[in-house]
């Protein structure tokens, strides 16, 4: 949490009637207001944002590992939570249990979550990769990257391909993580990761 940082001034004026209490009481304000807490800015993607309100791209391309086939026009009235990853990604190996606890929470409340593994080299093995990670919920894996591009890897998200997207009952996308991780605990290390969790988490509630 940050620390409102600032100068105050606190003008005294001591005349013959002001009690030394008066001081005291004085100081003690200003003291309190340089400690004041700032408000945390709400957690927002660095990439992607203007993706946020715009109907979700066609699930093409894809070979379906378990769980599947599935496309976004059958899981109309669910809200959808996809993930892409690739084996061997730190990031995926820490954000999968998070996936993996609200597929349990929220899945008979209406939630689809959808891993979709893209390969970055020839040797990729996205079936080992799943039984790595402990994924039970539908994963397909993308050989050719045509939904991983069609949702703005590489062009629109330029730092990671490990991008998340929620959305809504009537295909539209209402909350973009831009890559990386996002997870609960962690450490202090980790405050951004559990921000997009918290971020991700209300989204998510008040779209079932």
């Amino acid at each position: 949490m940050g620390v409102v940082v600032g100068v105050v001034v606190v003008v005294l004026v001591v005349g013959k009637g002001a009690m030394l209490g008066d001081v005291s009481r004085a100081l003690l304000l200003a003291t309190l207001l340089l400690a004041v807490p700032a408000a945390a800015a709400p957690w927002a993607p660095a990439e992607g944002a203007s993706l946020l309100g715009t109907r979700a791209p066609a699930l093409r391309g894809l070979k379906w590992l378990q769980g599947g086939p599935l496309s976004l026009e059958t899981l109309r009235g669910k809200v959808v939570l996809i993930r892409f990853w690739t084996d061997g990604c730190p990031y995926c190996e820490k954000t999968a249990p998070a996936l993996t606890s609200l597929d349990a929470k929220y899945r008979d409340k209406g939630l689809v979550v959808i891993g979709i593994h893209h390969p970055k080299e020839p040797s990729s093995d996205p079936v080992k990769g799943i039984h790595a990670l402990g994924l039970k919920f539908p994963v397909a894996t993308d050989p050719d990257w045509q939904t991983v591009k069609a949702y703005g890897v590489g062009t629109t998200f330029t730092h990671f391909t490990s991008v998340s997207f929620l959305i809504d009952r009537e295909g539209v996308i209402r909350f973009v993580h831009d890559g990386g991780e996002w997870h609960e605990g962690g450490g202090a290390d980790h405050e951004r990761c559990n921000q997009a969790y918290d971020a991700l988490v209300a989204t998510l509630k008040r779209l079932l």
